[in-house]
């Protein structure tokens, strides 16, 4: 069990509070971030802390520290928070839900947030700072390098390997033995079936709105 301190104070370190709280031996005792963009003076009854001044009221001999922020600048806030308080001298601990399965043990850094019903098969490797969302299928042999984003119900074929700092929206899938460069966005619901170079984007189109007088509908729907 260890007493941590969420780097954030939006709906994802209260996601983390959460997970943490209700899933996990470890206890969340402060809220951390930069204090020009502190908005509250607690959060679930407790402190938030400016993170210049966090390692004089909570040190790092006796805390750790977990950087809950999404994926703005294909996640290079997080990044860069993730080495400021590396600097700081803070152990980043990693959450692992009681819900997902790592059946193959795999190797999986610091700084990892992996939601329920991820299933990561054997011999895969997940990097440091990366965010499996929930229901995502990492294939075996797979490599998920550091400060990634993987969003929900992904599918990453085996043999895989996704570059440092990508985004993989909502139900993309990756095929089998496929390198994904590094800084890719890869939106919701894209196939990629070829390797892919660095700083790429994959965005599919939105489905086409129709425009229909409600007794055009009515008809459809009793079709």
């Amino acid at each position: 069990m260890s007493k941590v301190v969420i780097f954030g104070e939006g709906k994802i370190a209260e996601i983390v509070y959460f997970y943490l709280t209700n899933d996990s031996p470890h206890e969340v005792v402060a809220f951390t971030v930069d204090k020009e963009y502190i908005s509250k003076d607690k959060l679930f009854g407790l402190p938030v802390i400016a993170f210049e001044e966090i390692e004089s009221k909570f040190p790092t001999d006796e805390y750790k520290m977990f950087i809950a922020l999404g994926y703005q600048n294909l996640n290079g806030l997080r990044a860069t928070k993730y080495y400021e308080a590396k600097n700081k001298g803070y152990e980043l601990i990693s959450y692992i839900c009681s819900r997902a399965t790592n059946f193959g043990s795999v190797d999986i850094g610091d700084n990892c947030l992996i939601l329920e019903n991820n299933a990561i098969q054997p011999m895969s490797k997940i990097g440091s700072n990366v965010t499996l969302w929930s229901g995502n299928h990492i294939g075996h042999h797979s490599t998920i390098c550091d400060h990634c984003y993987i969003s929900g119900q992904v599918v990453i074929g085996g043999n895989t390997t996704i570059g440092q700092y990508c985004f993989i929206g909502i139900n993309a899938t990756i095929g089998h033995e496929i390198k994904v460069g590094e800084k890719n966005l890869v939106g919701a619901g894209t196939l990629i079936t070829k390797n892919t170079e660095s700083n790429s984007v994959f965005i599919n189109q939105d489905t086409q709105k129709y425009r229909l007088d409600i007794s055009s509908f009515l008809k459809l729907t009793t079709l």
